[in-house]
């Protein structure tokens, strides 16, 4: 192989390399991502399609989410009803260590193990809490790690719900 094919493969390869890797950006689509929740049931990226949705990657270790998860639990109950989803999805190691705190602490949005399809599409996670604000079209709206309360989510939230 001549030099000038090897440096055409090795750029052709750190850009799909640099693809898979990609991060969702605001302003662009949020590609689609099917969800299993830890109730055994399957979200599918179809029912979230024209919702907007707030993707939380959380943990139950992490002093910052469990003062913000009161919160989210109450941002879900006053905007279900206008179509607004929250999907938390879980850092944690086991999913039993999950499971009992949410069952304890009575939230009701629905709750899933991070997997590598998450991954993919909101990349690396640096740190709990992380938000993800998706609008109806499927466009990233505004994204933000560590505490973020209740006022300043709302502020981000209540435009995305008119139809």
């Amino acid at each position: 192989m001549n030099v000038k094919w090897l440096k055409l493969f090795l750029a052709t390869a750190m850009l799909a390399a640099a693809a898979a890797h990609a991060e969702v950006r605001i302003g662009r689509p949020v590609p689609a991502f099917d969800t299993l929740l830890l109730d055994g049931k399957k979200l599918a990226a179809a029912d979230l399609k024209g919702r907007p949705v707030l993707v939380v990657f959380w943990a139950t270790w992490c002093p910052t989410c469990r003062k913000e998860l009161p919160q989210l639990q109450k941002l879900y109950e006053r905007h279900r009803g206008k179509g607004f989803e929250i999907v938390a999805l879980s850092i944690d190691a086991e999913s039993i260590e999950v499971e009992e705190f949410w069952k304890d602490h009575g939230y009701r949005f629905p709750v899933a193990m991070r997997t590598p399809e998450h991954s993919k599409v909101f990349g690396v996670i640096k740190g709990p809490p992380t938000f993800f604000l998706i609008d109806r079209q499927g466009a990233l709206r505004f994204t933000h790690r560590g505490e973020l309360g209740i006022g300043r989510l709302e502020a981000q939230v209540s435009p995305l719900l008119g139809k």
